[in-house]
């Protein structure tokens, strides 16, 4: 899935993750980001709720991918908002003026 937010490479990792509850969190957060950097990684909720990941920090490559992936995913959401079939807006249409812009 080319639109995912998550890389298909981390799926897996995704689907196999402890969790904890946001109150955990904030009581014990330093046992928890060690079970991360130990390579666990965590899902925090609040009831059913998934609110965050934290996942470990892997080599210097994956970064790079994942980097790159959240760069397309971004970009593909700039363009599906700004694309080509974006109208163009006359002044006659716009209903509260910012009055901070300057042209």
């Amino acid at each position: 899935m080319e639109d995912s937010l998550i890389p298909p490479s981390r799926w897996r990792t995704v689907s196999a993750m402890s969790t904890a509850t946001i109150e955990q969190f904030q009581s014990d957060p330093a046992s928890l980001l060690a079970a991360v950097e130990h390579g666990e990684p965590i899902l925090i909720s609040r009831g059913a709720k998934p609110v965050a990941r934290l996942l470990p920090v892997e080599e210097a490559e994956p970064l790079a991918v994942e980097r790159e992936d959240w760069f397309r995913a971004a970009q593909q959401n700039l363009t599906r908002a700004y694309g080509p079939d974006e109208p163009e807006y006359g002044p006659d249409q716009i209903v509260e003026p910012n009055p901070e812009y300057r042209p």
